[in-house]
């Protein structure tokens, strides 16, 4: 048993010394690593920040990557689950943003040669002082291409619960988006995303769907949307879609959300419907959203 275990160290060991991102980003091991010819699978993967205060834990990861070492292929493993929580959190740490951007510059790299990435997540927790999020599954798959300008992405997440999180009752327990982006944007949105970088280059971004559903409330949606790090310089302008309206400014009022109802009452009456279905075209530029051109006091 002690042999065993003296192997199973050595060989995980200098993986995880190697490929950990600066200390003072976040702190990031695994329990078993099983490596294949389908990719790599990691067993008990806890990401936490250098003061403790948010943690993700994840039964198990598997990341499939074109090419890369041991070293690069975890690196990037390690930061899309950093993205994740922050994503999910709002957490963003400078001393980030300089490792993600290497590794959103490796995933370019691969995905101007047309390699696919393809990362999927199993029985996730977020943890956040005393807020928690549950993620049944979530799924990343990028796919790059040789001669077009964007890669093709997708995003999956189901199985999502919350506790002790603002406005849980309004919050989707699946969501599903298919966008598209320059791979050569990709490192800035990266940095971006869990980093704090204000100054970043708004990064391109072509959303072909999107939906997201709690209960019987479900939205839709597609467009296009120009990312910074800055949400006073982001902007979007697409086509959005509610079924259910009532049902969700019910649940507004009942978490006490009485501007957001206000909001979702004058978006109802400017709204046109389509197959039982409130539907907009929408903007949102300045910390604005315009529905149907009417501005939502949102704020």
């Amino acid at each position: 048993m002690l042999v065993s275990a003296g192997l199973a160290y050595l060989a995980t060991s200098p993986v995880r010394a190697l490929a950990a991102p600066p200390g003072s980003c976040a702190v990031i091991n695994h329990g078993a690593v099983q490596t294949s010819a389908h990719g790599v699978t990691y067993q008990n993967t806890t990401v936490r920040t250098p003061d403790g205060s948010t943690t993700l834990t994840v039964k198990q990861m598997h990341y499939t990557a074109p090419e890369g070492d041991d070293d690069s292929i975890q690196n990037q493993a390690d930061a899309a689950s950093l993205l994740l929580v922050s994503a999910m959190t709002g957490h963003h740490n400078a001393a980030c943003s300089y490792w993600l951007q290497q590794q959103g510059q490796s995933v370019a790299k691969g995905l101007k040669a047309g390699g696919t990435y393809d990362l999927a997540w199993s029985s996730a927790a977020i943890s956040r002082g005393t807020a928690h999020v549950g993620i049944g599954s979530a799924h990343l798959k990028l796919e790059g291409s040789t001669t077009a300008h964007t890669s093709a992405a997708t995003l999956g997440l189901t199985g999502l619960s919350f506790r002790n999180v603002a406005n849980q009752d309004l919050l989707p327990t699946t969501a599903h988006a298919a966008f598209s982006l320059p791979a050569s944007e990709l490192p800035a949105l990266m940095a971006a995303i869990g980093g704090k970088a204000e100054q970043a280059p708004a990064v391109h971004v072509t959303i072909s769907s999107f939906d997201a559903q709690r209960d019987t409330v479900q939205l839709k949606g597609n467009g296009t949307a120009t990312l910074t790090g800055n949400v006073n310089a982001t902007s979007a302008s697409g086509h959005l879609e509610i079924t259910e309206l009532e049902s969700l400014i019910e649940k507004a009022r009942a978490a006490q959300q009485m501007k957001l109802a206000a909001g979702l009452v004058l978006a109802r009456l400017v709204s046109h419907t389509q197959n039982g279905a409130n539907v907009w075209n929408t903007s949102w530029e300045g910390g604005v959203l315009t529905v149907n051109g009417f501005p939502l006091p949102l704020k």
